[in-house]
């Protein structure tokens, strides 16, 4: 437990690990966010003459990355089980679903914000076509805003956590297997491109609905059966299934591997239901070390919910902080890889600490002073409005300063 003055009060302790949180998926989470904020700046920052993924240890830091979206998806997925809670007749509040719409809608904005190819909006209707393409690319933050609305959807045609997890599995199975084959057609010749974006990766999208929103709907299956466990046996149910469970899904992802690899067509990995199974398996297995790490690191626990929870804020802020926007570049658009190992591993350090102070200092904002919410949703709005409006005078004066 933190010491007293954490906030200056408990309660916020309290609160955060007594509303079902399970706090081994928490920590799980943050592992994987913070490789994904590591491996990010490295790729982007890093010269590849250094950084050589075909060799050791880049070889094995770059096949961990490839698990780092999983974990935080399925995560996300077990976390909105609990999150929605149900009243007597299995319905969801109207608040509860005012409230997913809002933070799908608010993440798949900003998604494209990051994107946006003019400096403000009467410059949009000058842009190139050919410069919109980057835009309409389905990154992780617009995925998550989709699987959000579809795992609503599920949550409002079922009446229970039982057919939850059916019906989810379900679908997380047919994402899966039927991966392939979306793949396989060329959307873009049948749907507009900001449409077509969401099913295949050939125009740049490095997360597609299939198979991404599968490991969301996995996760959602893994939250209806850790729902069933007694809150204080979770932590060991964990444990105990993890390394069982992720072998034996690995063991058959492996088992199917042979029969994708003579497909009647090229079946590329990242829609390969074979290693979409292996990284299922994968994640159950960490989330088993993730569980008995934290057996032994309970006195963390309140900073394991807290960063947990702040997950996507923290992601956002990293992205701000590496990238820059559309109207102020950062540190990676300026120098893309062509820096040292050393000076590239310094800045993500740099990264993950500014990003969990900012997260940290943002809640605390909140906590002690009582209008800090209705401040900061002004400031946002201000700011969105300022760049939107003026975009080209911002970068004009960036440009000769």
């Amino acid at each position: 437990m933190p010491e007293t003055g954490e906030y200056q009060n408990k309660n916020i302790y309290k609160k955060l690990l007594s509303s079902q949180r399970i706090t081994p998926l928490d920590l799980a989470r943050i592992i994987a966010m913070l490789i994904m904020i590591t491996g990010h700046t490295l790729d982007s920052l890093a010269n590849p003459a250094e950084l050589d993924i075909s060799n050791f240890p880049w070889n094995i830091w770059h096949y961990i990355r490839r698990f780092t979206a999983p974990i935080f998806l399925t995560v996300s997925g077990a976390v909105h089980v609990f999150a929605n809670k149900r009243d007597s007749n299995g319905r969801l509040s109207s608040w509860t679903i005012k409230r997913r719409i809002k933070m799908a809608v608010i993440l798949t904005i900003i998604g494209y914000f990051f994107m946006f190819p003019a400096y403000s909006l009467f410059d949009a209707f000058f842009v190139e076509s050919k410069f919109w393409g980057p835009f309409f690319q389905v990154n992780i933050l617009q995925l998550i805003g989709f699987s959000l609305l579809f795992v609503l959807a599920l949550f409002l045609l079922t009446k229970n956590d039982i057919q939850l997890g059916i019906i989810s599995l379900i679908f997380a199975l047919a994402i899966t297997f039927s991966s392939p084959y979306v793949s396989h057609v060329n959307w873009f010749k049948y749907l507009p491109e900001g449409f077509a974006a969401y099913l295949s990766s050939d125009h740049g999208s490095l997360f597609p609905i299939f198979p991404y929103t599968s490991f969301m709907l996995y996760g959602v299956v893994l939250g209806t059966i850790l729902k069933f466990v007694p809150a204080d046996k979770r932590t060991k149910f964990l444990i105990l299934t993890g390394i069982p469970v992720g072998s034996i899904i690995i063991i058959t992802g492996y088992l199917l591997s042979e029969y994708y690899d003579n497909f009647t067509f090229n079946v590329l990995d990242k829609v390969n239901p074979s290693i979409i199974l292996n990284q299922i398996g994968a994640v159950c297995i960490v989330m088993c070390f993730a569980a008995l790490i934290y057996t032994f690191t309970k006195k963390f626990s309140f900073y394991y919910a807290f960063f947990g929870k702040k997950a996507l804020f923290i992601y956002i802020v990293h992205l701000i902080l590496l990238y820059g926007t559309g109207w102020f570049p950062s540190i990676a658009r300026i120098y893309p890889k062509s820096l040292s190992i050393i000076t590239s591993i310094m800045i993500s350090i740099f990264i993950i600490i500014i990003t969990l102070g900012t997260a940290y200092f943002y809640d605390y904002s909140l906590y002690k002073f009582k209008k800090a919410k209705k401040y900061y949703r002004y400031a946002f709005f201000a700011i969105i409005v300022y760049f939107i409006a003026f975009g080209s005078l911002v970068q004009f004066l960036y440009k000769i300063l």
